[in-house]
């Protein structure tokens, strides 16, 4: 029986990388209830799977919008766009952009993988929102580091009732 090495286990134990360090400070910060400093008035469930989708790494406020209204009327159709102000070049670009809903049954909610080759870091989707909460946009940069934006939304009529 054969194992294989994985780039992490493979990695030299002389010094400890960014990202590992990035993600055990995250992860004591939340097992003591403390709150993420880049995520310091996002709730801690949100800031939880915030830390979760970027590894620990902390996020920057910045060079992301997330167009979504702040009041639905229907949970069931919500119009929403993400953008990302990036060059879209081979050295610097946006990978993905992720939508987290904390309070939906899924709170992942979508994933969008992108490349230089789509030009742009523009998004455009129809969500399903459960009910009034704090909606995320998180974007990785190719050069390692992610972007963070949020906005507050009051649904009237909620969807995923029924947990679908």
């Amino acid at each position: 029986m054969s194992s294989a090495i994985s780039p992490r286990s493979a990695r030299s134990d002389a010094g400890i990388d960014r990202r590992s360090l990035m993600a055990g400070t995250a992860a004591g910060l939340l097992a003591a209830g403390l709150p993420l400093p880049a995520v310091a008035d996002t709730p801690p469930e949100l800031a939880q799977l915030i830390a979760r989708v970027t590894e620990g790494a902390v996020p920057e406020r910045a060079r992301i919008t997330l167009d979504i209204p702040a009041l639905a009327e229907n949970g069931n159709a919500v119009d929403t766009r993400i953008r990302v102000d990036s060059p879209m070049t081979q050295a610097n670009h946006v990978r993905w952009i992720h939508l987290i809903a904390e309070k939906n049954p899924f709170p992942d909610m979508a994933r969008f993988h992108l490349g230089p080759r789509a030009g742009r870091a523009d998004v455009s989707t129809t969500l399903r929102i459960a009910q009034s909460q704090k909606v995320a946009a998180v974007a990785a940069l190719s050069d390692g580091r992610f972007l963070l934006a949020e906005a507050d939304i009051v649904v009237t009529l909620s969807a995923c009732i029924d947990g679908g």
